[in-house]
């Protein structure tokens, strides 16, 4: 399994809560949340489909992708959603936050990854990261 398999596959029955996971990726990493009711979502096979391609772009981008299952989460999971995010599960939503642990953006509907990097590359924080790797 690559690594980055490895980051489309966080999500769990069993560890930590979202809350503590996300609070652990705070100055490390962004992250993406992809959350649907079911896997099978046509959306939801999309978006993943689209990240899928572009392994490398996430790995430059300390980008991790979390899959928020609804059939997978806890009440305290979807409480957390409800809380934080001022979201009532019940369809496809993405979440794109910093690594400041704030949401950079959110969609209803899939987001092409070049639409991802580009709001990720505009960042002061990525710049920097990248004026540091040259």
């Amino acid at each position: 399994m690559n690594a980055f398999v490895l980051f489309l596959s966080l999500f769990f029955a069993g560890q930590d809560p979202l809350e503590k996971r996300l609070a652990t990726m705070v100055g490390k990493s962004r992250v993406v949340m992809v959350y649907c009711p079911k896997s099978s979502d046509a959306e939801f096979k999309l978006q993943k489909e689209w990240l899928s391609k572009v392994g490398a772009g996430i790995l430059e981008r300390d980008l991790c992708v979390m899959d928020c299952v609804e059939s997978q989460l806890t009440s305290e999971d979807i409480a957390h959603l409800k809380e934080r995010f001022r979201y009532s599960p019940n369809h496809f939503c993405f979440w794109l936050i910093g690594k400041d642990g704030e949401v950079k953006m959110i969609s209803g509907t899939p987001v092409k990854p070049e639409h991802i990097f580009g709001l990720i590359d505009s960042m002061p924080m990525r710049r920097e990261e990248m004026k540091r790797n040259r």
